[in-house]
C-alpha cells in the first residue's frame, strides 16, 4: 500500500513552520525549565517536542492507499426486433428480416458461451417495449417499434451494472403511438450520459422497390372539440413513393350522419366547398419518395360526433390502398360563434387572437397594414356576407380602409343581430373617420366629424396619455363581462392588474341612459356596451391588455375578460353543457391498445356531482355490446376497455342516476380502431435512424457481416474496473487521543511542580 503525502500548503511553508515550532518550544522551554532537575526538564521537553510532532504529522495529512481489482463479468446486452415489419422477406434468399437476426443471433451462441466468465451477454427481444428474449418465436408479433420506450427500460437495465455496449438488430423503422411514443433520440442522449454505447446492426431493404406505387397519410391532426359554422383545419403529411409525374389529390371526408342513430357510423363523403374552407389540394410529384405537408379545411355545419378522414385517392396501378386514409372523431358543439377581427399587426392584436379556440369561440383574423403599405390592405367582401360572423371587432383601422359598400354591408349585419366591438387606436372612432360612416350610429359612444385627422395624423384631443387603472363601475360589477372572480374577490383582482397605457377617450352617447361599465379610478369612462336592435355594441378604450400578461399568473385573466367580452356580445353567455359527459382521448388507436375513458354528471348550475352511480355500455363495430365496470378514484370516474382487435367504430354510451333517479339523457361519444398496420404500412427499413442512435451515444452503426469482427472489438475493450480507496492516517481519533495525551501529562507535571 504506497504511502501518500499532502500537506495542508505548500512544503516550503510546512517546512518553515514545522522548524519554526521546534526552535521556538526549545528555546523557550530551556529558560522556564533552568531550575528542575535534568531528568524531568528531559521529560517536559520531550513531550512537549512530541506534541509539537504530531501536529507536524497532521499538516503533512499522510495517507496509505488500498486498491481492489473487480474481475466480475461485463455485461453485454443484445435487443431483438420482434416487431411484424421484420417479417419482411427482403434479406438474401428472399429469408425475412426476422429469420436473418435470428439466424446471426444463433451463430454466436457458442462464442458468447465461451465468454461467459469475462461477459455476461443477455438476451432481450423489443417491440412496444423490452421483454425477455423468447428463442421460440417464430416471426415477429409487434404492432409497435417504440425506441423510445425501449431505450428507457434500457436505462434501468443499465443502472446498477453499466454495460459494455447493447446490440441492437433491427430495421430501424421507428413506428409508435401513445403511450409508448417517447421521444427516442432523447432517450439515446440519456443513456449517453451514463456512457453507455449502442451498437446497431441494420437489416432490410432501405427503399421500396421502384416498380412500387403508394400513397400513405401520415399524421393527421384536427383539432377535438370545434363550433358550428367554423372552419375546421386539417392537418397531415401525405408519403408519395413511385408517382414520380403524377397528380395526386388529398382531400377531407366527412361523415354523412343522415338517417343514422347515435351509435350508428355514417358513410364519409367529400367534404362540401364553403367559404374560408379548402377542403382539397392536388400536388404533382416531382420524386420517387416525397413527404408532402398537407393543409386543408371544412366547415362544421352539423353538431354532434363526427368522423373526419384525409384521403388521397388512390391513383391507377396502387395495390395498396388501406394507408391511403387516416381517420379522427371531431366533436361539433352547438352554440359556436364565429368572429372577424381587423387590426394593425401591433402587440395587442396578437395577445387578443389567443381566446381563438376557446368556449366555443372561432375567431379569423384580418391584417390592416398601415404607413406606406396600407393601399395594398384589399378586404374581400366575403368578411361581410349574411350569417358568416356572428361578432365583428374594429382594432386601430380607419374606415376609408374598409370603403363604404363594406361598412353598410357590416350595418345590414349589426341590422340582423351581428355584434360589433370597437377597441382602442389613434386611428380609429371620430379621428379615423367613422361619423360619417354607416355604422356610426351602431357605436354606443359619441362620433364627432370635427375629430377627423388625416391618415397617418393623431388627434390629441381623443387620445388619454399617462397609466390607466381599469376597474368596474357600480353598473360593471352586476354585469358577467366584468367578472374576473368570485363577488367577494372580484375588485381585489382588477386591482391586481396592471394599468393600460394611456387610451383612447370616449364619451357615451347618452350619457344619462348609459354609465359606463369600466372606468379610471376617478371616473374617466373606458368601457361601454348597449343593445341596439337585435345586435350587441360595445366601444373599450384600451388596446394594451396585452399588459395583463406580464404579471405572474394575470394572462388567466386577460382571457376570462376577453372571452367573457366576446361570449356577452354573442348572446352566449348563458349557454351551458349537458348533465352527463364522456371523453376519450386519443380518438384513434392501433388494435389491441387499451382505451380509457372519463366521464361525470353536473348539476343545473354546472357543479360536478359527486354521489352519481354511472353504467358504461361499449358498441363494437360488430355490433356487439359490451358493459365495462366503471371506478371511481382521486374524485375522478373513470373506465378501461382493452378488446380493441377488432378495427372500426366502439360507441361508448354512459348513462348516470342519483338517488335511485336515472337522468333523461345518456352521454354518447366514439374512438376509432384504426384497420392500419403501423408496422407494415411502410416496412423500408431506416438506416438514418440506426446511425444517429449510435453516434448520439459513442456507438457504431454495422452491416451484418461486420458483427463479428465488432464483437471481438469488444471483448478485447474489456478491463477489468479497480477501486481504490485512501485511508488518512492523521484525520482520526487515535491521533487526537495521542495529541491530547502528550498535552494533558506534559501539563500535569508542570502544575505538580507549581510551574503552572
Amino acid at each position: 500500500m504506497p504511502l501518500t503525502i499532502e500537506p495542508i500548503w505548500p512544503w516550503p511553508i510546512v517546512i518553515l513552520t514545522s522548524l519554526g515550532l521546534m526552535v521556538l518550544v526549545v528555546v523557550t522551554y530551556r529558560v522556564q525549565l533552568a531550575a528542575l532537575p535534568k531528568g524531568l526538564a528531559r521529560t517536559l521537553l520531550g513531550l512537549k517536542l512530541a506534541a509539537v510532532i504530531v501536529l507536524i504529522f497532521a499538516m503533512l495529512r499522510p495517507a496509505v492507499q488500498k486498491s481492489e481489482t473487480d474481475e466480475s463479468p461485463e455485461q453485454l446486452l443484445i435487443l431483438d426486433d420482434v416487431s411484424r415489419s421484420m417479417n419482411t422477406a427482403d434479406m438474401p434468399g428472399n429469408v425475412s428480416r426476422f429469420q436473418a437476426v435470428r439466424t446471426e443471433l444463433e451463430k454466436h451462441q457458442t462464442k458468447w458461451k465461451d465468454w461467459s466468465k469475462k461477459v455476461d451477454v443477455r438476451m432481450f427481444d423489443f417491440a412496444r417495449e423490452l421483454t425477455p428474449f423468447d428463442p421460440a418465436l417464430k416471426e415477429g408479433t409487434g404492432d409497435q417499434t417504440a425506441f423510445g420506450k425501449v431505450l428507457e427500460d434500457l436505462l434501468r437495465e443499465a443502472r446498477d451494472h453499466p454495460p459494455l455496449g447493447v446490440l441492437i438488430f433491427s430495421d430501424g423503422a421507428h413506428r409508435a403511438v401513445p403511450p409508448f411514443d417517447i421521444d427516442p433520440l432523447t432517450a439515446a442522449r440519456k443513456l449517453a450520459d451514463k456512457q453507455v454505447k449502442i451498437y446497431t446492426v441494420g437489416v432490410g431493404a432501405s427503399s421500396l422497390s421502384s416498380a412500387s406505387l403508394d400513397l400513405a397519410i401520415e399524421d393527421l391532426v384536427v383539432p377535438e372539440i370545434v363550433f358550428e359554422k367554423s372552419r375546421v383545419p386539417v392537418r397531415g403529411k401525405i408519403r408519395v413513393t413511385g408517382a414520380a409525374g403524377r397528380k395526386v389529390r388529398v382531400q377531407v371526408l366527412v361523415e354523412d350522419r343522415t338517417n343514422r342513430k347515435v351509435d350508428e357510423s355514417g358513410e364519409l363523403k367529400p367534404a362540401a366547398t364553403a367559404q374560408q374552407a379548402k377542403p382539397f389540394q392536388e400536388f404533382d410529384i416531382k420524386g420517387d419518395s416525397e413527404v408532402i405537408p398537407v393543409e386543408l379545411s371544412f366547415a362544421a355545419m352539423i353538431s354532434g360526433e363526427v368522423k373526419v378522414a384525409l384521403e388521397a385517392v388512390p391513383i391507377e396501378g396502387e395495390l395498396l390502398t388501406g394507408n391511403n386514409q387516416r381517420a379522427t372523431i371531431v366533436t361539433v358543439k352547438q352554440g359556436g360563434m364565429n368572429v372577424a377581427y381587423f387590426d394593425l399587426p401591433r402587440t395587442e392584436q396578437r395577445w387578443l387572437r389567443a381566446v381563438n379556440g376557446a368556449d366555443k369561440i372561432q375567431l379569423d383574423f384580418q391584417e390592416i397594414r398601415g404607413g406606406p403599405r396600407a393601399p395594398q390592405t384589399k378586404i374581400d367582401p366575403s368578411w361581410f356576407q349574411r350569417g358568416r360572423y356572428d361578432v365583428y371587432i374594429i382594432g386601430d383601422v380607419r374606415a376609408e380602409v374598409f370603403g363604404q359598400d363594406s361598412l353598410k354591408q357590416l350595418a345590414n349585419r349589426l341590422e340582423e343581430g351581428s355584434a360589433l366591438l370597437m377597441i382602442g387606436g389613434v386611428q380609429n372612432f371620430s379621428t379615423g373617420g367613422y361619423a360619417s360612416s354607416p355604422i356610426a350610429d351602431w357605436l354606443p359612444v359619441e362620433l364627432n366629424p370635427k375629430d377627423y385627422r388625416p391618415a397617418g395624423t393623431i388627434n390629441p384631443d381623443t387620445q388619454l396619455s399617462g397609466p390607466q387603472k381599469m376597474m368596474p363601475t357600480p353598473r360593471g360589477l352586476r354585469e358577467y363581462v366584468m367578472q374576473l372572480g368570485p363577488a367577494d374577490k372580484n375588485r381585489a383582482l382588477w386591482l391586481d392588474l396592471p394599468p393600460l397605457k394611456g387610451a383612447t377617450r370616449l364619451k357615451a352617447t347618452n350619457e344619462r341612459a348609459m354609465e359606463p361599465w369600466a372606468a379610471t379610478p376617478d371616473g374617466v369612462p373606458l368601457l361601454f356596451a348597449n343593445t341596439i336592435g337585435r345586435s350587441r355594441v360595445a366601444a373599450f378604450a384600451g388596446d394594451t391588455t396585452y399588459l395583463w400578461w406580464t404579471v405572474g399568473d394575470k394572462a388567466e385573466l386577460h382571457q376570462r375578460f376577453w372571452r367573457q367580452l366576446i361570449l356577452w356580445l354573442a348572446k352566449k353567455e348563458a349557454d351551458s353543457d349537458q348533465p352527463v359527459w364522456v371523453k376519450v382521448a386519443p380518438r384513434t388507436y392501433a388494435p389491441g391498445s387499451n382505451v380509457s375513458m372519463s366521464f361525470g354528471a353536473r348539476s343545473p348550475e354546472g357543479l360536478p356531482l359527486d354521489d352519481a352511480e354511472f353504467r358504461v355500455e361499449i358498441t363494437q363495430p360488430d355490433g356487439k355490446k359490451v358493459t365495462v365496470t366503471p371506478r371511481k378514484a382521486a374524485g375522478e370516474n373513470s373506465a378501461e376497455f382493452a378488446k380493441t382487435t377488432m378495427p372500426g367504430d366502439y360507441w361508448i354510451r354512459v348513462s348516470a342516476s342519483r338517488g335511485g333517479q336515472r337522468f333523461d339523457f345518456d352521454a354518447n361519444t366514439r374512438f376509432i380502431v384504426d384497420a392500419r398496420d403501423l408496422e407494415l404500412d411502410y416496412p423500408s427499413a431506416d438506416y438514418d435512424f440506426l446511425k444517429q442512435l449510435s453516434a448520439i451515444t459513442g456507438g457504431l452503426s454495422v452491416k451484418p457481416e461486420e458483427v463479428d469482427a465488432l464483437l471481438e472489438r469488444l471483448k478485447e475493450s474489456k478491463t477489468a474496473l479497480t477501486r481504490v480507496q485512501s485511508i488518512t492516517l492523521w484525520d482520526n481519533w487515535g491521533l487526537l487521543l495521542v495529541f491530547v495525551t502528550l498535552m494533558t501529562a506534559e501539563w500535569f507535571l508542570r502544575k505538580k511542580r507549581g510551574l503552572v
